[in-house]
Parts: C-alpha cells; sequence; structure tokens
C-alpha cells in the first residue's frame, strides 16, 4: 500500500533553496534532505541549502506529525490525544532511524541535475500484519468501551497496543531490495536551485514499506 501523500510540509521542503551556480552538489543537497528528515542530522543540509536550523527541525517535525496521520489512517484509528501523538512520533524517529539509502552522483540535464536514489524501504510494518491484526482482535475481545472516558481514551489505548507491537518487532525488522527513485533538481530564475514537484514525496513513500 502506497502512502496517499498530500502533506505541506512536503511541498514545502521541495521549495527550499539549494546552493546556486557551479558550486551546487545537487548529491549532497538530496542527502542533506534524507539526512535531516530521516536521522535527525541536518549538517549536510545546512551546507547545501538556504536553511536555518530551526528551519531543518521544524521541517522535520513536521515530517513525523504527517506520519502520525499517516499511522491512523492506516490502521483506521480515530483521533489521539497530544501526548500518544508525541509517543507515536518518538516511534517514527526510532523507525526512522534505520533508513537505509543511497544517493548517487548527480548527473547534469541542461541547467538541471538527476539525482538517483536507491532506497531500501523498512520492513517493520508489513512484516507485522499479523501481529497486530492478532494484538486488535485479543483487545476487541477484552475491551469493553465503558472501561474508557471518552472514544479518544480508547483510540489512545488502541494507537498504543499498535507502536507497541511495531516496537517490539523492529528489532528483528529487516529492509525490502531497494527502489530506485530519480529526482531533479531545477535553476529558478533566482539563481537557486530546488527539487522539482513531487520529489520528497517520492522519496518519502519508500522509506517505509506498508
Amino acid at each position: 500500500m502506497k502512502k496517499r501523500i498530500t502533506a505541506v510540509w512536503l511541498l514545502a521542503a521541495a521549495l527550499l533553496c539549494g546552493g546556486c551556480g557551479a558550486g551546487f552538489d545537487a548529491a549532497a543537497y538530496v542527502r542533506g534532505i534524507l539526512n535531516n528528515l530521516y536521522l535527525g542530522d541536518c549538517s549536510e543540509y545546512l551546507q547545501t541549502a538556504d536553511i536555518s536550523e530551526e528551519e531543518a527541525a521544524q521541517e522535520r517535525e513536521q515530517g513525523i506529525e504527517a506520519e502520525t496521520d499517516y499511522f491512523l489512517e492506516y490502521y483506521g484509528i480515530g483521533e489521539i490525544s497530544d501526548g500518544v501523538r508525541g509517543q507515536i512520533g518518538d516511534m517514527y524517529r526510532t523507525i526512522y532511524s534505520r533508513s537505509k539509502y543511497e544517493v548517487l552522483e548527480a548527473v547534469p540535464d541542461g541547467d538541471a541535475y538527476l539525482v538517483e536514489v536507491r532506497i531500501s524501504p523498512i520492513d517493520v510494518v508489513v512484516n507485522s500484519r499479523e501481529d497486530v491484526n492478532a494484538a486488535v482482535g485479543a483487545f476487541v475481545l477484552k475491551t469493553d468501551p465503558a472501561d474508557y472516558a471518552d472514544d479518544r481514551s480508547l483510540n489512545d489505548a488502541l494507537a498504543l497496543m499498535v507502536a507497541d507491537v511495531l516496537l517490539e518487532n523492529l528489532p528483528q525488522s529487516g529492509w525490502q531490495e531497494p527502489r530506485s527513485v530519480i529526482v531533479k533538481a531545477e535553476k529558478g530564475e533566482d539563481g537557486y536551485y530546488r527539487l522539482s514537484g513531487n520529489a520528497v514525496s517520492l522519496l518519502d513513500q519508500e522509506i517505509i514499506a506498508y
């Protein structure tokens, strides 16, 4: 199942300016974006893009929020509390730490650059389906909705149960076969390079296999 990418943060990431002129390193720029979003390392991003450390951190947090929203949609869970959202976000930071990708050398394409990224999707979600289904089934059988103050409290319990299964399985998880994604860094009228169109979306949907 592919993510339905609609989050504004993905578009914002593509609009951030990279370097300009002959010294622009498109591969480093793309790698910097990925390292910032998934590994929490913004060092190369700061060197290759017109962005502050605070902006990089904000972009990373927006990505976590978008992934959390997708988690709720994917598992059919309704509204959850801010505290549990934070815990789901922490889970994704842990999963992201296992991100596996290789950014190849950029290839000039007129005034633009093509950059191939080989991503090995993390397989913990797809390989946890049976365990999650079993846990949800047991949860439904033993749960009396009357024991919860409201629907959000029930949703909190369900979300944390799914997260516990994923985190428990994470150490034994691996990666699917690498998938190649080619993105383009285009030069704008201001002389700065930016990733084109839905480039960040294409990269993001391959990081974790759903």
